[in-house]
């Protein structure tokens, strides 16, 4: 089957941190050292995050230092794995942990054991779909895309800093009734948008009839590219993803999306458009 990764950076919505984690600083340690020239650090025992994926493999990446200390983490149901983030060496782009799972939905749990240093640069993990050897389609769609449709088009401005997204161009709502919508084909999809402190702190993403996932994409500093949302193991066809804003904290900033398939679950490399109906146009909380 096709295998392909995604890297969900430390500012993604996808990872929950517990209250004291911060955004990490060049007080802290080398910022260029890291992805993105971003980090999440903790320095209190107990503190711990939380992300949940739908794939198989998955890998946390972090430095070791010789100011950081131990920590554990746990994955579903299993045995809870320790380990030691001390290094003298002071290395980055370390592998804090790793798993090879079979492909599923899985909550991995990784908590600080000490008062010391505990650093977190990206997770990363696999999914794989479709027949073994046959290429990976992956269709991309910009926001301005006729795929996507906003509502009601008053509440939808060019995003703030629009130079930073895919393409220049992003959109962006603080009204709490606003409504996105992406009709795609495939089996799995990705969107992506843009955190910050200007950023809303409670919004909505589904796909079809699924159930909303709130998330918060409230962060300290800005990011664009993002991934603020994931979703696998759809049937082969046609779908719809909803993006609601459910606040008006902060506005829910859309960049693009992309949607994944193969050749032998009927997808193909194309410019999928399919015009709204009244029966998939309404976004439930």
């Amino acid at each position: 089957m096709p295998s392909f990764t995604t890297v969900v950076e430390d500012c993604s919505p996808l990872i929950v941190y517990s209250p004291q984690w911060r955004r990490g600083t060049s007080r802290d340690d080398k910022l260029d050292s890291y992805s993105q020239s971003s980090f999440m650090a903790s320095t209190k025992a107990s503190d711990s995050l939380t992300f949940q994926y739908q794939g198989t493999s998955v890998t946390v990446v972090g430095a070791k230092r010789d100011n950081h200390g131990r920590y554990h983490v746990t994955v579903d149901s299993a045995p809870s794995y320790s380990a030691s983030g001390i290094s003298q060496d002071n290395s980055f782009n370390q592998t804090l942990f790793t798993a090879q799972l079979e492909y599923g939905v899985h909550n991995l749990v990784l908590t600080n054991d000490e008062d010391k240093y505990l650093d977190i640069d990206y997770i990363a993990f696999d999914t794989t779909i479709g027949d073994p050897e046959e290429p990976l389609i992956i269709n991309s769609y910009q926001d301005i895309h006729p795929a996507f449709t906003y509502s009601p088009s008053s509440s939808w401005n060019q995003a703030d800093q629009a130079s930073w997204f895919s393409g220049s161009s992003g959109h962006q709502s603080s009204d709490s009734s606003a409504v996105a919508q992406l009709v795609f084909k495939g089996v799995a999809v990705a969107l992506y948008g843009s955190v910050g402190p200007r950023s809303s702190d409670h919004f909505g993403v589904k796909v079809d009839d699924q159930p909303l996932r709130t998330l918060s994409a409230k962060k300290d500093q800005f990011r664009a590219q993002q991934l603020l949302f994931w979703a696998g193991d759809l049937t082969p066809g046609n779908h719809t993803l909803f993006i609601q804003q459910l606040t008006n904290r902060g506005a829910v900033a859309i960049d693009y999306a992309n949607a994944y398939t193969t050749q032998s679950l009927g997808g193909s490399y194309d410019n999928f458009v399919k015009q709204l109906t009244s029966g998939n146009s309404t976004f439930s909380r």
